[in-house]
């Protein structure tokens, strides 16, 4: 059988590498390309006839892209120009087995920032930094009313999103009717580079979850989650962590034309395994809201209230947060959009009293339009305050603007 496995790659691995991929290639910019080939395996690898022969059992897409993400911050004056703005090379093969009862993808990416990205390819030097790659795998399978997958993701330090993390996860649902049965267990960890002066935290989970879903009644689940928290490496100096979580959260979910509403509470029950009397209980309700009431306007709100009781101190801390976010399309050239969220932290004895309030408005103009190119003109305006009550210290206001014009091919 070890045998027969890599037998069986090679043939396919040469099937890809005969098949006409300019033939297949899409129509689209010279940073992105993709091909596709499609084997019937059962007419191709085994010379099989018949009225199913031509059935295809094997699929595969391979993509490449070049892509610019956008970095979020709070401080629009700390926005870097286009031109400068980090970059995302990205390799991702697709397979589709067994007419797609069987599915895998995988993705290889890596990050470069500003003029380096240029280097390798003009000068010719082959040597990349392995700690800006990603790595990411994922499978997933149905037989009848069961689905299954894994999923495995890799980012070193210096990976753009999420970096410096890894996490693999097995996941199971089974579904009949109107219930759905979910359980997962997966692991995941920074310090992916295994330095020795940086400390590993490794988490390990499992989750299980009862969904009930009804025509034309509200939708309702249950989620029970446990978990670990170790440190594996320990530089000197810094602490040891060990705990372990466990997480009952309900929530009910309500979808209508015109509007969602879900509301969901959490109990959950940390213990410090180091010292074991250190534990601490946290309550949390959320509710959220997202309103149509016509085509072009969407409305979303939520709210959450967390409360924090600490055992070994008899300290208690309150943590409301809420948040609202407008969308318009007056027309399909002008766009109007504006977000805020408020948030504090304020404990019983008085050491923790924070308030943070974010505020962006935008407004996305295409000024002229024609058969070949498009004007667009962006307004941006941002707010920020932050305030630590307990200290009268560290108090931080800033207001900023922001005027984008661009000329984009169609």
């Amino acid at each position: 059988m070890g045998r027969v496995l890599p037998a069986f790659n090679l043939i396919i691995f040469v099937l890809l590498i005969i098949q006409p991929w300019g033939g297949k290639a899409a129509a689209q910019s010279p940073e992105a390309h993709s091909w596709t080939t499609g084997l019937p395996l059962g007419q191709q690898l085994f010379g099989a006839t018949g009225p199913h022969a031509s059935a295809e059992v094997l699929h595969v897409t391979f993509a490449s892209n070049v892509v610019v993400p956008s970095m979020p911050t709070s401080r629009l004056r700390d926005l870097a120009p286009e031109s400068g703005r980090p970059r995302i090379e990205q390799l991702l093969a697709t397979t589709t087995l067994f007419n797609g009862k069987l599915a895998t993808e995988a993705e290889v990416a890596h990050s470069q920032t500003g003029a380096t990205w240029l280097t390798p390819s003009m000068l010719g030097n082959a040597r990349t930094d392995t700690s800006a790659r990603m790595f990411r795998i994922g499978l997933t399978g149905s037989e009848g009313s069961l689905r299954y997958g894994f999923t495995f993701r890799h980012a070193g330090q210096g990976f753009l999103l999420v970096p410096d993390r890894a996490s693999r996860e097995v996941w199971g649902e089974w579904k009949t009717g109107w219930v759905t049965f979910r359980k997962a267990v997966g692991q995941t960890w920074n310090n992916v580079e295994g330095e020795s002066t940086q400390s590993r935290l490794e988490q390990t989970y499992g989750r299980v979850g009862l969904l009930l879903n009804m025509p034309s009644w509200p939708e309702l689940s249950v989620t029970y989650a446990r978990s670990s928290l170790n440190s594996m490496l320990d530089p000197i100096g810094v602490a040891p962590q060990r705990s372990s979580h466990h997480t009952i959260e309900g929530a009910v979910f309500i979808h209508r034309p015109n509007w969602d509403l879900r509301l969901a509470s959490s109990y959950i029950l940390a213990s410090d395994l180091l010292r074991s009397d250190a534990d601490t209980n946290v309550r949390a309700q959320t509710l959220s809201a997202i309103l149509r009431p016509i085509n072009t306007l969407v409305i979303t709100s939520a709210f959450t209230y967390r409360q924090e009781f600490r055992s070994w101190s008899g300290g208690r801390i309150e943590n409301p947060v809420a948040s609202l976010a407008v969308s318009y399309e007056q027309t399909p050239r002008l766009l109007f959009s504006t977000v805020g969220n408020y948030g504090s932290s304020r404990s019983s004895d008085g050491f923790i009293h924070n308030e943070t309030f974010r505020w962006r408005g935008i407004m996305d103009w295409a000024m002229y339009t024609s058969s070949e190119w498009v004007t667009k003109i962006a307004l941006e305006a941002g707010y920020n305050r932050s305030s630590t009550r307990a200290s009268g210290s560290n108090d931080l206001e800033d207001i900023s603007g922001l005027v984008r014009f661009g000329i984009m091919a169609r």
